[in-house]
């Protein structure tokens, strides 16, 4: 089938077959259709010849590039690229060609200045090449954790590409919906407006223009000779500093925040600054404390296992046998906790104070040809270093010998082990008891010994030690703000407010929505907005974007006020609110009421409730509760099992829970489930990496 003259030239520059490369069509059909038959070899080849006859055509430099990358033969693309380039230096394929080449074998960050070389070449027409390489910069900055370029470069791409190509705001949706992800980190970062009456309004729209294009270079050239003659004008300040991040800058972007939160700016806009500032700036490094590796030789291994398996503070704990290539030899013979106290036997009425601690891990070596039997011990060299040191002393007793080593493993933030913690809980504690618990500690750990911890952002001072200190005021401030995002439902807010009372910290404004626009209101703020102001349209897109950016406690907040009003617009369906507060919630009974309401308006509208029993079913399976599950799989049998989907689902979540068996080969790749007792409140992101590729591909 012939190449329509009027599609896209497959050179990727941009234009209609007819009005570029048209001599070429029957040697670019040739090609497309090796490739669509799976033979790029062959596609390669051919294009090869064709530079043999045409070693300048830039057209046809541009796709053996991009087919050379795409078989990952990278020397022979920077050849390739080097010759496009030297043959056509005004072309914004060729530096695109580079952008995609170095982002592919180096890093995003190398690959900013060939893509702005391509940017700042362009002309009316937006070449195939150079959108592609904003997304595979945007990809490349995001892997190596350039958050804030790769942000910046993929809402680039999304504000060009076509509507159909949703690549880009896919991956930004994977990385806000990243656990432990900050929110601040999630915001946009919108440019601010140029002051009225300045004499320099013109140069300072210029570069708020260009940034809009994604001309950040040039946009960054003209700010940073504004900020030479005009001086430290917060929006000049502001824009300066974004224009850098975006250009993956860092150390030159949280500068310009840090400058930008001292000076006579807005207040809410001072604070976020200076918080994302002090998240991203990688010269704030909080001090910190070693984890170590101690080795004891064993003298009597024997004894030492026996002691292991009676002492009531060692447990054992589970080894990771996943790796299939590790020598079975160099494993230990046994690995366990050691806990500051023996494990109650139930958790049924267990207080806060009566959970043990697990302080250090223990891995057991037999002896092998190559070295003696060894106990290793993994453990914080913290203030409760010492009485790790005696408390092992007296399990092991004499089965071990003098200290053989001691090596560093890792390196603590004080700051960030102030709220965390690792409990060995009994094994029958209640959920609902486990959270109680856990509210209590996190109660602790934020009021008590995060103020206490020392932070790089404070001048190595606690929050403690800078309240009072007018000129870390703002610095403070800013630290509240970060922690606050660790808030999981709007009844921790008040937590937040007790910890700001305690530092002296001003109580936050209301925030009256009836004169802003609600769409460019950074979320952060939502929980000081007078909601109830908020007209139900406008709550139900604020509740829509809260959810696309991650933000749980915003869409909570949002979500109870829309589901709270007795009368809501017809056009307004509260069932997304439902969802979210069912699925956000801590609490499970809370969970299982807004399941109740969701029921009753599934009701009067005449709806199947099958999504609601659904819900319910697995929350019930999360409490425990035998009796209810068993009646809401009768109340799915009887009413919904017929529903597309519905009974998949039923399967999925009982298999899932282990209530029903995973087919055999499900069953073999399965690995090993962590010991059932051990808690952390930590977040544990997947760590993913992935082999870089030329193409785009979230």
């Amino acid at each position: 089938m012939a190449l329509d003259p009027y599609s896209l030239c497959p050179c990727g520059s941009g234009k209609k077959l007819k009005f570029c490369c048209s001599d070429l069509a029957s040697d670019f059909e040739k090609v497309q259709q090796m490739v669509d038959g799976e033979q790029p070899h062959a596609a390669l080849k051919h294009v090869e010849q064709l530079l043999v006859k045409r070693p300048k055509h830039g057209p046809v430099l541009d796709l053996c590039a991009t087919l050379q990358m795409a078989l990952h033969e990278f020397d022979a693309a920077k050849k390739t690229t080097e010759a496009f380039l030297v043959a056509h230096p005004q072309n914004a394929s060729a530096h695109a060609q580079a952008a995609l080449l170095a982002a592919a074998t180096e890093t995003g960050t190398k690959a900013i200045g060939p893509l702005q070389n391509a940017l700042e070449r362009l002309d009316s027409d937006m070449p195939l090449r150079v959108l592609e390489a904003i997304g595979a910069v945007g990809q490349a900055l995001l892997m190596e954790g350039e958050l804030v370029a790769a942000r910046g470069h993929l809402l680039l791409y999304a504000m060009i590409a076509p509507k159909q190509d949703n690549r880009a705001i896919e991956l930004l949706l994977r990385m806000n919906l990243q656990a432990g992800l900050p929110l601040l980190l999630r915001e946009y970062l919108l440019l601010t407006d140029c002051p009225d009456a300045v004499s320099w309004k013109t140069r300072f729209e210029e570069a708020t223009k260009l940034s809009t294009r994604g001309l950040w270079r040039r946009a960054e050239s003209l700010l940073a000779a504004l900020r030479e003659e005009v001086g430290a004008v917060p929006e000049v300040v502001f824009n300066l500093a974004v224009m850098r991040g975006w250009l993956a800058q860092s150390e030159s972007f949280t500068a310009g925040l840090h400058e930008y939160a001292k000076l006579d700016g807005p207040r809410d806009h001072a604070i976020e600054a200076e918080a994302l500032a002090q998240l991203v700036d990688p010269s704030l490094t909080d001090p910190t404390f070693d984890t170590v590796m101690l080795a004891y030789p064993v003298k009597d291994i024997e004894a030492l296992v026996q002691r292991l398996a009676s002492d009531q503070r060692t447990e054992s704990y589970p080894m990771d046998l996943q790796d299939d290539d590790e020598d079975p030899a160099m494993r230990p013979q046994s690995m366990h906790m050691l806990l500051d106290r023996p494990t109650p036997s139930t958790g049924v009425d267990i207080q806060r104070d009566e959970v043990p601690h697990v302080v250090a891990f223990l891995s057991l070596f037999g002896k092998r040809t190559d070295r003696d039997a060894r106990l290793e011990v993994t453990a914080d060299r913290d203030s409760r270093f010492d009485e790790i040191l005696s408390l092992l002393a007296e399990v092991a007793g004499d089965t071990t010998g003098e200290m053989l080593e001691e090596s560093v493993l890792a390196q603590k933030s004080i700051s960030e082990d102030a709220l965390s913690w690792r409990w060995r809980l009994p094994n029958d504690t209640p959920a609902d008891h486990r959270r109680e618990l856990l509210a209590a500690e996190r109660r602790e750990a934020i009021l008590n010994r995060w103020t206490a911890a020392p932070r790089a952002a404070l001048n190595e001072k606690s929050p403690q030690e800078a309240v009072g200190e007018e000129s870390l005021r703002v610095a403070l401030q800013a630290s509240a703000l970060i922690l606050e995002q660790a808030a999981t439902t709007p009844e921790e807010l008040s937590l937040f407010a007790e910890l700001r009372k305690q530092l002296e910290l001003p109580e936050p404004e209301k925030i009256d929505p009836t004169e802003l626009n609600l769409e460019l209101l950074p979320l952060v703020r939502v929980p000081r907005l007078e909601i109830s102001k908020v007209a139900d349209e406008p709550l139900a897109k604020l509740l829509d974007r809260a959810v696309l950016m991650g933000a749980n406690l915003t869409a909570q907040i949002v979500a109870r006020e829309l589901v709270g009003r007795p009368q809501l617009a017809e056009e307004v369906d509260p069932s997304a609110a439902y969802r979210q507060l069912i699925r956000l919630d801590a609490d499970h009974q809370r969970s299982l009421d807004w399941v109740a309401k969701a029921r009753e308006w599934s009701q009067r509208k005449g709806q199947s409730a099958a999504e609601w029993a659904l819900m319910e079913l697995e929350i019930s399976i999360q409490r425990g509760d035998g009796e209810r599950v068993q009646q809401v799989l009768n109340e799915i049998r009887e009413n919904y099992l017929d529903e597309e989907g519905v009974a998949d689902a039923t399967h999925q979540i009982l298999e899932s829970a282990g209530l029903l068996a995973a087919p055999a080969a499900a069953r073999e790749d399965a690995s090993d489930a962590p010991s059932e007792g051990l808690w952390t409140p930590e977040d544990s992101p997947s760590d993913e990496s992935s082999d870089k590729s030329v193409i785009w591909t979230p």
